[in-house]
């Protein structure tokens, strides 16, 4: 078998961490080739000339996974190699929700006993994610992180980001449609569309959330400062699942039409624009991940 290791040296992957993984993993492979990301964009321009290997190990954070999916779906199903995912960042949500050890050498020792497994992914508008769409508080709070605080608080910060950003919190008009169907009109808070199970590490806790189900949930709030916060609680707590100011939903198509244009969150990587078309992509790229 033949693997392409792509690392990210900027999510904290020192050399010496590079190391322990190959050496950890180079028993399975015949070869073994290493590319490290120097750029914006080499982590997808790799991806897309990994036809050639059985598994790609990719070593990085969420905004490398990222663009390591968007990079395969330029291949064809057939030709796209299974992904060995060795979490390097700072959240590594989706490693989380595959069920992953988040230190980067116990990942790639489950590479050793692991078997693939085949998960769906959201294609938004010409670009596809893996984790989570979000609009509203979710994309303002990732967007308004001090690069500082997230190098020395890991995941703390995004939470202190989240609180400083009720402050600031303007509701948005959004109409969501439903295969042409009206599903809902009016202003909300947030909007979240996931696939995963995590959002900047901590569990959605929505009883139904599976990355491979061909659905993605769907949730909006209405609910405004210390009534969202108290909503977002009973939701971490499993209090209830739906309420006025708490919509959740499952879909595998939906349009989302904004009044004007607004940030957009996918997996950590942002954007503007006024409307959203999504459609799920059942079992679309295959992982390795434990057996268990």
């Amino acid at each position: 078998m033949k693997a392409l290791i792509i690392s990210n040296p900027t999510s904290g992957t020192s050399e010496t961490m590079l190391g322990e993984v190959v050496a950890t993993v180079e028993s399975l492979y015949d070869e073994i080739h290493i590319q490290k990301t120097l750029a914006e964009g080499d982590a997808a321009r790799l991806a897309q000339t990994s036809d050639a290997y059985d598994h790609l190990l990719v070593i990085g954070g969420d905004g490398t996974l990222h663009e390591v999916v968007n990079g395969l779906m330029d291949l064809t199903k057939d030709e796209r190699p299974s992904i060995g995912l060795i979490p390097g960042g700072t959240c590594n949500d989706f490693a989380r929700a595959l069920g992953l050890p988040v230190e980067p050498v116990e990942a790639a020792r489950i590479i050793k006993m692991s078997h693939t497994e085949t998960v769906d992914v959201m294609r938004i508008n010409e670009r596809y994610g893996l984790n989570f769409v979000g609009v509203g508080l979710i994309a303002d709070a990732s967007r308004q992180i001090d690069p500082i605080q997230k190098e020395t608080l890991g995941s703390i910060g995004y939470f202190l980001a989240t609180i400083r950003q009720f402050r600031e919190l303007d509701p948005f008009n959004v109409r969501i449609e439903r295969d042409g169907d009206l599903v809902h009109d009016g202003a909300v808070s947030f909007l979240y569309i996931g696939n995963g199970a995590y959002l900047g590490t901590v569990p959605t806790k929505l009883p139904t959330q599976s990355f491979n189900d061909g659905l993605v949930e769907v949730v909006h709030s209405s609910a405004i400062g210390f009534p969202m916060i108290r909503q977002l609680l009973a939701q971490q707590l499993g209090l209830e699942q739906s309420s006025d100011e708490w919509v959740h939903l499952q879909m595998s198509h939906l349009t989302v039409r904004l009044d004007e244009p607004q940030l957009i969150d996918v997996d950590g990587e942002h954007f503007t624009t006024d409307e959203l078309n999504i459609d799920v992509l059942p079992n679309e790229l295959a992982f390795l991940v434990p057996t268990h």
